[in-house]
């Protein structure tokens, strides 16, 4: 049995490759210019959040901005494959983990006892805790919380399988093996949506530190920002 089995894995896997690299190849046909240079600076947010941070002493949540970042560009690269159920799964974990992270900024026990695996915090207590704090309580920030919280609402939907529409085998492009403009579509609109409410939560959290931040970081961090943001910032458009 192993031995027909190995057979028919080494003639069965690189099919996958196969299917792999024709989603590839039309994902990359999909993209302009400038919707590939926006996706592509949503995948290196969180690369240059751990810079800034770090540049500003903040180093001992490297473990979680890493985390974040890898969930974000995980989420891109599914996407050229077409698995855009778990590509949806990865964006739900960067809200939670973000949210997480401003917590434990400044509980330093909880996230010890996180870390060991002996701590638990709810997504509305989070929220709830992130209303309230002084560096985040005006009408605007609170609206934006609660986009964050629709959002991840949303995207629980495809971890959770909460209807057939949210299988990937439902998908319209796992059924035809071609990119879907639908399903491709609604992913980026999603990607590109956390990427920038989490960003516009971590600048407007750091708010204070953000003209320390090197050049170029500060640059990137800033692109997809509104003039309307730029202005809760404080920051001339």
């Amino acid at each position: 049995m192993d031995s027909q089995l190995l057979t028919i894995a080494k003639k069965d896997i690189p099919l996958y490759f196969r299917d792999f690299k024709v989603f590839w190849d039309s994902t990359t046909s999909e993209y302009t210019d400038k919707e590939l240079t926006n996706c592509y600076a949503t995948s290196i947010i969180f690369k240059n959040w751990l810079i800034c941070l770090n540049h500003i002493g903040i180093k001992n949540l490297d473990g979680i901005i890493k985390e974040i970042h890898e969930d974000i560009n995980a989420s891109f690269f599914h996407s050229y494959f077409g698995h855009y159920r778990s590509a949806h799964m990865h964006l739900r974990s960067v809200i939670e983990l973000s949210l997480q992270l401003l917590y434990f900024y400044q509980h330093e026990v909880e996230y010890q006892q996180w870390r060991e695996a002996n701590f638990r915090i709810k997504h509305e207590e989070l929220t709830n805790y992130l209303k309230k704090h002084p560096r985040l309580k005006t009408k605007s920030t609170k609206n934006l919380i609660e986009g964050i919280t629709k959002n991840w609402s949303n995207l629980s939907k495809y971890i959770h399988a909460e209807a057939p529409i949210y299988f990937q085998t439902n998908l319209e492009s796992a059924q035809t093996k071609q990119i879907s403009k639908a399903d491709f579509g609604i992913w980026k609109s999603n990607y590109l949506k956390t990427g920038y409410q989490i960003n516009k939560l971590f600048l407007l959290f750091f708010k204070a530190d953000i003209n320390t931040f090197p050049n170029l970081n500060r640059e990137l961090l800033l692109r997809n920002m509104k003039n309307k943001d730029l202005n809760e910032l404080g920051i001339k458009s």
